[in-house]
């Protein structure tokens, strides 16, 4: 596998770098494979996109790299499913606190 980097960009205002990586395998790379070229932490890289084209070994790789935690939560979308089993856990732990506080 060779991965050569084709552009960095620092973005500050996102607090984040952005890279557009070329990978050379012969199957898709994942996630840990590009986390382990850009020797960043796992829980803040989020690779946007692993594109490659039919006939050939070349893949194109978006890849978003935070400074912290913060800084990815507040710019990064939570998917609407998970959104929604947040928003039911919620209202389940609402009705039982509710149903613990009347059964005193």
């Amino acid at each position: 596998m060779e991965i050569k980097t084709i552009s960095t960009t620092k973005n500050n205002s996102l607090k984040r770098e952005e890279f557009i990586l070329s990978i050379s395998a012969d199957k898709n790379p994942s996630k840990k494979d590009v986390v382990d070229y850009l020797k960043s932490d796992e829980n803040l890289t989020n690779v946007k996109k692993i594109m490659g084209s039919f006939g050939k070994n070349v893949f194109d790789v978006n890849v978003l790299v935070y400074d912290n935690k913060e800084a990815m939560d507040k710019s990064e979308p939570i998917p609407r499913k998970v959104r929604k089993k947040a928003v039911a856990e919620a209202k389940k732990a609402a009705a039982d606190a509710r149903a613990a506080g009347g059964a005193k």
